[in-house]
């Protein structure tokens, strides 16, 4: 399955590999034409350009179940930024387990966290640094690393590093945290 992954990540995810392959076949076809001047070697020309057209089209057209968690991590750190919650309360799993304050809290509760949380630290904005998603089947890991900046009355104004660990689920075609693994105050590159 590990080929499987690396073959959908090339094609829809990152066709850069495969703009490269179909360059240097252009280069060569360039070389071939060059020497003969055919009819023939001149239509070939046309083939990687048709190929990477092609190519940024189903690229474009198909989005990955691990490119619509990223966009669901995107979309929750922006609304944290905001100050709203709504996409954190719409990609929470009903289901929902995680660590928070020495104990293991449920949905509603890591709502109210995150709520709190915001408002005591003023999160001004929150830089994904690194997302990494493994997607089996329906149920996903991810490995994120965040920078948040805050301007806080009590405490000031500055950065912070967190590294987190979810897993993803999938429900109703949609794409939800089901738990919060880990969460660590630290710098991670």
């Amino acid at each position: 399955m590990p080929a499987m992954e690396t073959l959908r990540e090339t094609f829809f995810e990152d066709p850069l590999y495969v703009y490269v392959a179909l360059g240097i076949a252009e280069l060569v076809l360039a070389a071939v034409w060059w020497e003969r001047r055919t009819r023939r070697a001149a239509m070939l020309l046309a083939a990687p350009l048709l190929l990477g057209a092609a190519v940024y089209l189903v690229a474009a057209a198909v989005v990955t179940d691990r490119e619509r968690i990223i966009a669901a991590a995107r979309e929750i750190a922006r609304d944290v930024e905001q100050g709203r919650t709504d996409a954190v309360e719409r990609y929470i799993d009903d289901a929902f387990r995680g660590p928070y304050e020495g104990r293991e809290v449920d949905k509603v509760r890591a709502v109210a966290a995150v709520r709190a949380v915001r408002s005591l630290y003023g999160i001004t904005a929150i830089s994904l640094r690194r997302l990494e998603v493994q997607v089996s089947g329906g149920s996903a890991r991810m490995h994120a690393v965040t920078w948040l900046t805050f301007q806080s009355a009590a405490l000031g104004g500055g950065t912070a590093s967190l590294v987190w660990d979810l897993v993803w689920i999938k429900r109703n075609g949609q794409w939800r945290i089901l738990e919060l693994e880990r969460v660590q105050q630290k710098a991670e590159l």
